[in-house]
């Protein structure tokens, strides 16, 4: 997950854009969630990025950034930066997820809405505007959304220390 502290580090790598910690739309997030967005990593170095802000709308996000770097397109970073978002929205009682989508003018405040399509979105009732049905998203794609939350959910869990193995669990050892 994403905090303030990290914004400015966070530029776009196709336009520089980076978002300012004091942006109303990332403090309402931090406020609400606790985070603003989530990142994906390889090799150390930050492969994606996906911001959100409350919508006015309660129950609502709005997505207000998403890229992926250029080279590391086409290999899921997309789509598992949207599920990681979905989950913990999810988890924050969040049920849509509206995104502004592009055709011609493909921007990280606008991404292109073949993507958006793909990853889950349906067109709203403007042609611009593309929304993400959480609710539909968790009960559809078990393996998707879901499989992504309770896989969280399980790296929060401390882990039980494994049981002795052979004759060392009733207390006795086995000599030859």
């Amino acid at each position: 997950m994403v905090t303030l502290a990290e914004l400015a580090a966070l530029a776009c790598p196709y336009c520089g854009r980076t978002i300012p910690v004091d942006d109303p739309g990332a403090v309402s997030a931090a406020t609400v969630w606790g985070w603003c967005g989530v990142k994906l990593t390889a090799d150390d170095e930050v492969q994606g990025l996906l911001l959100l802000a409350p919508a006015d709308e309660p129950g609502h996000a709005r997505l207000t950034c998403a890229w992926v770097r250029p080279g590391a397109t086409g290999a899921g970073y997309g789509r598992q930066l949207v599920q990681g978002a979905a989950a913990g929205l999810v988890s924050r009682k969040a049920r849509v997820v509206i995104a502004r989508g592009s055709r011609t003018t493909v921007t990280c405040q606008a991404p292109p809405r073949d993507f958006l399509r793909a990853v889950g979105f349906t067109r709203g009732l403007e042609d611009r505007m593309w929304r993400l049905e959480l609710d539909r998203a968790v009960l559809g794609e078990r393996a998707g959304v879901r499989g992504v939350f309770e896989r969280f959910w399980e790296s929060l869990r401390p882990v039980t220390p494994p049981e002795p193995a052979g004759g060392a669990i009733s207390g006795r050892t086995n000599h030859t």
